[in-house]
């Protein structure tokens, strides 16, 4: 349960999350990189449209605008072979697939040759009795501009095409006619194609009516496969339920819209498999891994736990029956297990009368120990009798040196234990000031900087308090007041560094002072050589106490002792 629970569970959840979120993030990536496409190919779409555009305005400027000539040869036509001349100029202009036609209309009644009144294509004379196409009402409503539409010829088929009004240029409010250049398709056609796209997606161009202009794949489509508030955008991509990516752009300079509908399953197929294969194969993992753990649980963990539970009911002195015999006899780690347990709990039992014998002799040394103990406990209570007395009799200043004394005994002894913690030690020497200052009042002050980080770490016990009786005596009790005592406490890396300092006036002989630390001279200083000793003997000879002057006169003295735990 506890494998399934811990192991497989996270593992199958991971496992779908990462499946989850890296169909999400190709997903994703796939519609960045098709809308990046689609906007590519948009863009070459409005490049052929806007040349389309840009040779009308040259037609229109080369034949009605800047030449008066050509004007007046546009608007009176009245012989076949004008006629026929103006036809060649439009198809001269039709040399790239598209077909240029002029539709003029009737300007004051004049009459018309009767072979321009039923005319295709060319130019086109409509009568007043004709009326105009329905795109060309809708171009005269662009004020000159350019439009692109969906046109139906005579001939039924449809046909995009790009139309402009053609206007007086001596009256702008005067229509003229209009030019129509249609088959544009021939020209956006390449465009479309020009992409690859998977198998069965398309590429659409839609107006600003919503009618497709173009398509180019074998899907069909339908402006309103859109949500609303996608079409209201200029680009984007979107997945839909029927699962297909839609990529669509819009372009404002001719309101059109491009679309690509493309099958996710093209673009996503071989990774969705893939995906799969990858799951399969690691539910096959996990049947195999679980196949193992029961082989472990079998031959491992349960005669593992067999074990445990012998050492847990086993009683020293008392017979205990290990059940099957065939269990000692395995060859593997679990039959040296059982053998070596047996033999331990009859060497146990064989010792029994022996640590009988040993418990009695440690009552013995723990009643003498006691016994020892009895006069500091005595010491203590009559201590702690003097210090209320003192009290009650309202001599405050004679109880707290008695309290200070009592800690002095209490943390020196310390139960027989020579390593107490940092904060003991220190509240021993805070004691010993006291005391101290109560013997000099007025003759110094003492002032601490420790690093109460490090109180918690031990220590010998009664390092500091002999380096601070030492300042006191041989440097500042007889100072009158002007005598300064520091207590430093500080952290160097792994080390911790014990600082006693004093301002004292007295001259000291620094040389002889660190021979007594290192005991060439051992008739003198037996407090700071003991203290010396004790440190190296706890921590080795990198550690200890040294002397240095100190500058404007005074004393340091430095312990360094690693880092000990608690």
């Amino acid at each position: 349960m506890a494998f399934c629970l811990f192991i497989i569970g996270p593992f199958l959840i991971v496992g779908w999350i990462s499946f989850s979120r890296t169909s999400a993030t190709i997903k994703d990536e796939v519609g960045k990189t098709m809308l990046q496409l689609v906007k590519q190919n948009h863009a070459t779409v409005e490049n052929s449209l806007s040349s389309v555009r840009d040779k009308t305005v040259s037609f229109l400027d080369n034949h009605f605008f800047s030449n008066p000539k050509q004007f007046a040869f546009w608007t009176h036509i009245e012989t076949i072979n004008a006629l026929s001349e103006a036809d060649t100029i439009l198809d001269r202009w039709s040399s790239d697939g598209t077909e240029y036609a002029i539709y003029m209309g009737n300007q004051g009644n004049q009459p018309f040759l009767i072979n321009a009144l039923y005319k295709k294509q060319g130019l086109i004379y409509l009568d007043s009795g004709t009326a105009y196409p329905e795109w060309a009402l809708q171009t005269q409503e662009e004020k000159g501009a350019g439009s692109l539409r969906l046109v139906k010829l005579s001939s039924g088929q449809t046909t995009v095409t790009f139309a402009r009004s053609i206007l007086n240029p001596e009256k702008y409010d005067e229509l003229i006619g209009f030019l129509a250049v249609s088959k544009v398709e021939v020209l956006l056609t390449k465009n479309l194609v020009s992409v690859q796209l998977p198998d069965n997606a398309g590429v659409y161009l839609f107006d600003d009516r919503d009618e497709m202009l173009l398509k180019a794949g074998f899907a069909d489509m339908e402006l309103s496969e859109l949500p609303e508030d996608l079409r209201n955008k200029s680009n984007g991509y979107y997945y839909s339920e029927s699962n297909y990516l839609y990529a669509f752009s819009y372009d404002f300079n001719f309101n059109t819209r491009l679309i690509y509908k493309i099958p996710l399953d093209s673009i996503m197929g071989k990774q969705t498999s893939f995906q799969q294969l990858i799951m399969v194969m690691l539910a096959i993992y996990l049947v195999l891994v679980l196949l193992f753990v029961l082989y472990l649980l079998r031959n491992i963990i349960k005669p593992l736990a067999r074990l445990v539970t012998f050492t847990r009911v086993y009683e020293l002195g008392r017979p205990f029956d290990f059940g099957d015999p065939s269990s000692r006899s395995r060859s593997d780690e679990f039959g040296v297990l059982y053998t070596a347990f047996i033999r331990m709990t009859g060497r146990l039992n064989e010792s029994i009368e022996e640590n009988y014998g040993m418990k009695i002799k440690q009552k013995e040394q723990e009643l003498n120990t006691l016994h020892s103990q009895i006069t500091p406990h005595l010491l203590y209570n009559t201590l702690d009798s003097i210090y209320w007395y003192a009290l009650d009799s309202g001599n405050h200043d004679v109880g707290g040196m008695v309290k200070d004394l009592s800690k002095l005994l209490r943390i020196g002894l310390s139960k027989g234990k020579s390593m107490i913690p940092i904060s003991e030690e220190l509240e021993h020497v805070r004691a010993y000031i006291r005391l101290q200052m109560k013997r000099y009042p007025g003759n110094f002050e003492v002032f601490w900087d420790v690093d109460e980080d490090l109180e918690v770490y031990k220590m010998p016990k009664v390092t500091i308090q002999p380096l601070v009786e030492n300042a006191i005596f041989h440097g500042i009790q007889s100072m009158d007041g002007e005598g300064h005592l520091w207590v430093r406490l500080k952290r160097v890396e792994d080390e911790i560094h014990i600082l006693v300092e004093d301002n004292g006036f007295i001259p000291v002989n620094l040389d002889k002072l660190l021979m007594i630390v290192s005991g060439e001279i051992d008739d003198k200083g037996y407090g700071i050589r003991n203290v010396h000793q004790r440190i190296q003997l706890h921590y080795g000879d990198s550690y200890g106490l040294s002397y240095r002057l100190r500058e404007g006169g005074g004393l340091i003295a430095t312990i360094v002792i690693p880092i000990h735990p608690n």
